[in-house]
């Protein structure tokens, strides 16, 4: 557990002096501005829908830099060459994806929070006061799915580069949080094994959608029970799990050669 820390560690110094989250929080930061600044509903509705537009882009940026930090720390490692460094340590492979996912989804998590922070500043700037239990169950249940949104992407790292790992995390999320929730509609329209399919994957891919708790803010809606977060939460933390199992399981089998990794 220590040397997983210690790899965690040195991940989140490393991205805490990039510049991609820095500039991120400064476009949310301009976006906001300029729509705060456009009267786009009149003087009545432009508050509600500049928080929309901020909650919006939070959880897309989000997404974006989950993926992108999640998909560069391995293939990084072995365009570097560091990763002979490091399977030279007394460090287990299980302990380097632990590592890699901890300090990856740290990073994620200090972005997301500024996200959040900048969106939140704008909407009480312009008169709107969201639920704060609500908010903060809805912030909670973000950073979960971008935890398996990082345990994903490092899963696919293993067996591919960072651009091919990305573009494939890209597609495998767009597809669970859009076409999963819509199976039991197409359900109707398939027979056969056809539908048999469809309620297969319906049931073993994850449902990101039940993450996304930004309608209920928006609308006042109130905070969901304990019973139903203690059960998201769960079923988040199960999947972040499988995936990190999944990826340890394919990065135990890999066998790196100097020559290749270097040309």
């Amino acid at each position: 557990m220590r040397n997983a820390l210690a790899v965690a560690g040195v991940v989140l110094r490393c991205w805490s002096r990039r510049k991609e989250g820095y500039i991120l929080v400064l476009i949310l930061a301009a976006v906001q501005y300029a729509v705060a600044s456009m009267d786009v509903l009149s003087s009545g509705g432009s508050s509600l829908y500049l928080y929309d537009v901020g909650l919006l882009l939070t959880w897309f940026l989000g997404w974006v830099i989950a993926i992108h930090v999640g998909a560069s720390e391995l293939p990084g490692e072995e365009m570097r060459g560091t990763v002979f460094l490091l399977l030279a340590k007394p460090l287990s492979r299980a302990e380097l994806i632990a590592g890699k996912w901890l300090g990856a989804w740290a990073a994620v998590v200090a972005c997301t929070l500024a996200f959040h922070a900048v969106a939140l500043s704008s909407a009480l700037a312009t008169g709107v006061h969201p639920p704060l239990l609500a908010m903060l169950e809805m912030c909670l249940l973000h950073l979960l799915s971008l935890a398996i949104l990082t345990a994903m992407a490092i899963a696919v790292s293993t067996r591919l580069n960072r651009d091919a790992a990305i573009s494939l995390t890209v597609t495998a999320a767009l597809a669970t949080y859009l076409l999963v929730p819509r199976i039991p509609k197409l359900i109707s329209y398939a027979a056969g094994w056809r539908s048999g399919m469809l309620e297969l994957l319906y049931y073993v891919l994850p449902h990101l959608e039940l993450f996304d708790l930004r309608r209920r803010v928006l609308h006042g809606y109130g905070p969901i029970s304990g019973n139903v977060l203690t059960t998201l939460v769960a079923y988040g933390a199960v999947w972040t799990g499988v995936l990190l199992l999944i990826a340890w399981l394919s990065y135990r089998q890999r066998h790196f050669q100097r020559d290749k990794l270097l040309e």
